[in-house]
């Protein structure tokens, strides 16, 4: 999935007001201080980025499917054409791999005849009937395990939600987007015939039906089959929804919020041309920002990349018109694949994950994290640079940015990584703080 959605010299210089030597240097130092990469442990000095104001409190329900206070690390595969989910819950160490629970695709009730590819996702993890329980929705089928005291249960009540015709390969997205401050779902419908953006307004009932259901044609390509993620670009606290990767369209922003009968802009913004894109709050001034990667790396092996470096255009959202374009790697090493925002210092700000893939479907990732800050939000270099590509307990071969979430709950966000049927965990550095399998062995059970 994504999922999961491009820059070198991050900001090429810093605009810093000075009326004599004296100021020049004390702003200087200042600046130093707030934009050099962390150790990964202290807070920036004298940073105005606040962990409680940050718009990420506005955001979908982190995926805390038990509800211990610790976000779980919840993954949806396809094996032998069918699909299964793993949970992996979170503790005060991180996720907790001898208590990976699998459920299978009988278990999660999916049809047989839903159709699976080999992309690894994450499944949408959201209240939606309003009982205080987070539920499971999984796969193409939009199946529920509804949520209790223990979390989503195999044995437990399940329901699907209801969808409108059929084409659909991924499970619904959660957002309020009409901001009325109840969970919506949006998902986009890929049918040959008949290709549509769904939104399913909430709440829902048990049996997975929805308050209203609302189509709104297809905004892209006739062949594109894009990712939706959700978002608040324009601090008005609905869910903003953006359309992505696309080869023959630049990714979309509707705005949330909107007197329509979905929530949502009549019509959709254009964003920079790009791959993916991923919403997160660099400067911590409680507003998120948008960041779009361009890889120039195309989705087949056998096309050439062409001579350029990658590049992420990220708009702030203090300044809702300006984008600021910023470049990584080297000449045709993919900067800008796959994005992810999480705050890895405990700053209050977010910083940006980037991964870097000279051919897509060969493994080769690695990953930058640009640090964010104060008032001047995704610093310059030097960035922090991970790389996993190898196999052994080093971490996963082929390791490909899978999610950025705090899973210990110590304030700080963790990196994971996905390759070579392993998860590897990392604090945004090179310092690993686990590596295990995705699948439980059997002694553990299901």
């Amino acid at each position: 999935m994504p999922s999961l959605t491009a820059g070198g010299p991050f900001i090429r210089h810093l605009r810093i007001w000075h009326a004599v030597a004296a100021c020049l240097v004390v702003a200087a130092v200042m600046a130093f201080l707030v934009l050099r990469p962390s150790d990964g442990v202290h807070s920036v000095p004298n940073s105005p980025c606040r962990p409680t104001a940050s718009a990420r409190d506005n955001t979908p329900a982190t995926p805390d499917l038990d509800g211990d206070g610790f976000v779980d690390l919840v993954h949806e595969g396809s094996r032998s054409l069918k699909v299964d989910v793993s949970v992996v819950p979170g503790s005060e160490r991180g996720p907790d791999h001898d208590r990976t629970n699998l459920l299978t695709q009988d278990e999660l009730g999916v049809p047989d005849d839903i159709q699976t590819g080999d992309d690894s996702w994450q499944p949408t993890v959201a209240d939606l009937d309003e009982d205080g329980h987070a539920d499971l929705i999984v796969s193409g089928a939009a199946q529920i395990l509804w949520g209790g005291s223990k979390g989503p249960q195999a044995d437990g009540p399940h329901g699907r939600v209801t969808l409108p015709g059929s084409g659909y390969h991924t499970a619904p997205i959660a957002g309020d987007f009409d901001g009325d401050g109840h969970t919506d779902l949006a998902v986009f419908r890929d049918s040959n015939e008949d290709k549509k953006l769904v939104v399913l307004k909430g709440p829902f009932q048990r049996s997975g039906a929805p308050a209203r259901t609302v189509e709104i044609p297809s905004p892209v390509h006739e062949g594109a089959t894009p990712v939706l993620v959700a978002g608040d670009a324009n601090d008005d606290r609905a869910t903003d929804l953006a359309l992505y990767d696309s080869p023959w369209d630049p990714p979309l922003l509707f705005t949330g919020g909107a007197r329509t009968a979905g929530g949502l802009s009549k019509e959709p913004e254009r964003l920079p041309e790009g791959e993916n894109v991923v919403f997160g709050d660099f400067d911590g001034d409680g507003r998120q920002d948008v960041a779009v990667g361009r890889s120039f790396v195309d989705s087949y092996d056998e096309v050439d990349t062409p001579h350029r470096r990658g590049h992420i255009s990220v708009r702030y959202g203090k300044e809702p018109g300006k984008w600021v374009t910023m470049e990584g790697g080297d000449f045709k090493e993919g900067f800008g694949s796959r994005l992810a925002a999480g705050d890895f210092n405990g700053d209050g700000c977010d910083d940006l994950a980037v991964q870097l893939t000279k051919k897509k479907e060969t493994g080769d990732a690695r990953i930058e994290v640009l640090r964010g800050g104060s008032e001047h939000g995704l610093g310059s270099k030097p960035w922090r640079s991970t790389k996993r590509s190898v196999p052994g307990d080093d971490g996963p071969e082929n390791g490909t940015l899978f999610a950025v979430r705090d899973w210990d709950g110590d304030g700080r966000a963790e990196l994971a990584l996905l390759g070579g049927g392993r998860w590897w965990i990392t604090d945004g550095t090179n310092r690993d703080e686990a590596s295990f399998p995705v699948a439980p062995s059997k002694d553990q059970g299901s």
